[in-house]
């Protein structure tokens, strides 16, 4: 539909990932439709921040949360050290590369969940 990686996250998966999001502030770094966004707000996130590279799909995110830029991989620690979480559905080709992304930039004490 928008690209060969675009796998919306059905409600049943992150339901067994087990999330725990109440009041803490969120990073999406891949966030598409907002599958994952969705489900954030819905579980009491305080806060949920993200990042989406394909631009209609922004336009969709952004009316959801705030957007704070369009490829993770440029993301900075600065950008993001005052979130809690990071929840994240990686494209598959180089889920790797998103992955390591966000051990490296995660504040301490941050708690990464990713589908892989």
């Amino acid at each position: 539909m928008f690209d060969k990686e675009f796998f919306p996250t059905p409600e049943n998966v992150l339901d067994l990932m087990q999330i725990d999001c109440v009041n803490k502030i969120v990073l999406e770094p891949h966030a598409g439709k907002g599958n994952i966004v969705d489900y954030l707000i819905n579980n009491n996130a305080k806060e949920v921040i993200a990042i989406e590279l394909n631009k209609d799909l922004k336009k969709i995110v952004e009316s959801k949360c705030k957007v704070i830029g369009s490829d993770f991989l440029e993301c900075t620690e600065e950008e993001i050290s005052h979130i809690d979480l990071i929840v994240m559905n990686p494209p598959f080709s180089n889920a790797d590369k998103h992955i390591i992304h966000a051990f490296e930039i995660a504040p301490e004490g941050c708690e990464i969940i990713s589908l892989c």
